[in-house]
């Protein structure tokens, strides 16, 4: 007989959960998938909230990161989006991660890629770490969305009662939103977050920049005064 370890429970969890969905799931049942008295996996997983834990982290084993490269915010968007694909074939890890965060050593993975990520494009800790908290919220929120059947809440453009509001720019802006697809839709999203973030961290270097610029030697208040100097008449 195969002595009882976390793997073998993460793997008989993940298949009543993914049979008979979180409902479905206890401490009972697994120990019943695994042939064990419920006091046997209770010496491995305290609750069914560690044991959710657990699956969520052997899950996001399957989240793959890409090599990070030269353009952090290409490689950010990239590993969001296998997050969001491997998230969205086991739903119910948005919905738990709403009652508390699922978390584990693999699951940071994701969270410490996005950080450093974020730190060599140039923010600051603090910066990186409001950034993080808005990216997750974004994913998780996407995916509740999605699965409650309402994916970005489209707006269906269908005139007023009396006929009197036709929703023009409704109407006609409508239908591009419609025809993306959920991954579209949120890797778009990802990305207008993304660039105002970044942006706010480009804006004061270039500040900076045109600064020194102007108060280096040679810079251009100094051309320009050397030049209005050369215009004046100079005592003969």
């Amino acid at each position: 007989m195969q002595p009882l370890t976390r793997p073998r429970i993460v793997a008989a969890g993940l298949r009543v959960l993914e049979r008979e969905g979180v409902t479905g799931l206890s401490m009972r049942k697994l120990a019943g998938e695994l042939g064990k008295a419920p006091a046997a996996v209770y010496k491995h997983v305290s609750d069914k909230r560690e044991l959710m834990s657990l699956l969520f982290d052997e899950v996001s084993r399957r989240i793959e990161l890409p090599d990070p490269g030269d353009d952090p915010r290409t490689a950010i968007v990239e590993a969001a989006q296998s997050a969001h694909r491997v998230l969205e074939e086991h739903g119910w890890i948005a919905t738990e991660m709403l009652d508390g965060p699922l978390l584990g050593a693999t699951s940071m993975r994701l969270s410490e890629f996005i950080l450093d990520a974020l730190i060599r494009a140039g923010l600051t800790d603090a910066q990186a770490a409001r950034l993080h908290i808005a990216i997750w919220d974004y994913l998780v929120g996407h995916l509740v969305a999605a699965r409650a059947g309402a994916p970005g809440l489209l707006p269906r453009p269908t005139a007023s009662a009396d006929g009197t509001e036709d929703y023009p720019t409704v109407r006609r802006v409508a239908p591009l939103m419609a025809g993306m697809t959920d991954q579209e839709r949120f890797a778009a999203g990802l990305r207008v977050l993304l660039d105002g973030a970044f942006a706010e961290v480009s804006a004061p270097r270039e500040a900076e920049a045109a600064v020194g610029e102007r108060e280096a030697p040679g810079g251009r208040e100094a051309r320009g005064t050397q030049g209005e100097l050369g215009t004046q008449d100079v005592p003969g």
